[in-house]
């Protein structure tokens, strides 16, 4: 045998998915996450429940994440392979370019409410009217929510003071008074109910039910280099996501390790959210056609760049 045909031979060994595909496929997928995110329990879950072991993958964490964009950044740096993140940024990276990624599932649905400061004493968004009301951020899915509500109830956007302010600093704000609501994400509006500091309006899921939220996504080149891989990875989130929902009050244990929030916020807080892997293609346009309205996404035909982000084809979905 010739020395030439020794290291070929040599080369497919080491190679896990054989060297076939012309690519070097691994089971090493590096992984980033927003820190303490409920949303986002289901990553927890399948790390601690070894599922991703389970299917003989090398999940690597590079790192916890404090915000969207800057997990969205790393994937633009070529530091993560797939993610769990919001859609909000992944959506605009995504749209200009910044990022080349797919969304293959969905961490969750839901999770968000409006809520009043203490002595507000309204009883609907209409309410809302020539009052201060904050959203982490333009164009966020809160923000969204926000627009929603204020259109169903009858309400011009411009009657009504939206400023951003960060979701840990809403308490506070509210508390205090310098803000009449606040459109944000669990466990946010249970730590403000039990902190005495407002009350929920209305939830997220009577304004836009099964609104997407937080997602899983994939950097292209990975995708493509390793299908079998994100196929196994999405299979380990699927069983997570089933976990939880199977076994809510130990899910609710692990969400308090996960946040570090009491187990009593944890267990009120996911009632809220809806963990779901199947991803809405029809959803996900309607909140990129928001986008759209408000200059993030500069796609002219929406549709056609959303059934180009959205893979449902790892969670069994059909694309609708």
């Amino acid at each position: 045998m010739s020395v030439a045909l020794l290291l070929l031979c040599a080369i497919c060994a080491g190679l896990l998915t054989g060297c076939g595909s012309g690519t070097s496929a691994t089971r090493v997928v590096r992984v980033g996450y927003l820190s303490t995110d409920m949303h986002q329990l289901a990553y927890y879950v399948a790390r601690e429940k070894g599922f991703f072991t389970q299917e003989g993958l090398d999940v690597r964490e590079v790192g916890a994440f404090s915000a969207g964009p800057e997990e969205m950044s790393a994937f633009s740096a070529g530091q993560l392979d797939m993610g769990y993140v919001g859609a909000a940024p992944a959506i605009t990276f995504a749209s200009q370019g910044m990022a080349d990624i797919k969304i293959v599932a969905q961490a969750n649905t839901i999770g968000s409410s409006i809520v009043v400061r203490p002595g507000l004493d309204i009883a609907d968004v209409n309410g809302l009217k020539g009052r201060t009301v904050a959203i982490p951020g333009v164009s966020t899915m809160q923000d969204f929510i926000l627009h929603k509500a204020l259109d169903e109830a009858g309400v011009d956007p411009a009657e009504v003071n939206i400023i951003v302010v960060k979701p840990p600093d809403m308490i506070a704000s509210l508390a205090s008074g310098q803000i009449d609501a606040a459109v944000v994400w669990e466990p946010y509006p249970t730590m403000a109910v039990a902190q005495n500091a407002g009350r929920v309006l209305i939830t997220s899921a009577k304004i836009l039910p099964d609104h997407p939220c937080c997602m899983v996504v994939v950097d292209s080149k990975f995708l493509k280099d390793n299908p079998d891989t994100v196929k196994r990875f999405i299979a380990a989130h699927i069983k997570a996501t089933d976990y939880i929902n199977a076994n809510k009050l130990e899910a609710a244990d692990m969400a308090h390790l996960w946040t570090g929030q009491d187990t009593s916020i944890t267990r009120v807080a996911m009632k809220n959210i809806k963990y779901a892997y199947v991803p809405s293609v029809k959803a996900i346009q309607s909140y990129v056609d928001f986008m759209k309205k408000s200059g993030v996404v500069k796609q002219k035909d929406t549709a056609a760049f959303t059934r180009s982000l959205v893979d449902t084809s790892f969670t069994g979905g059909s694309g609708r």
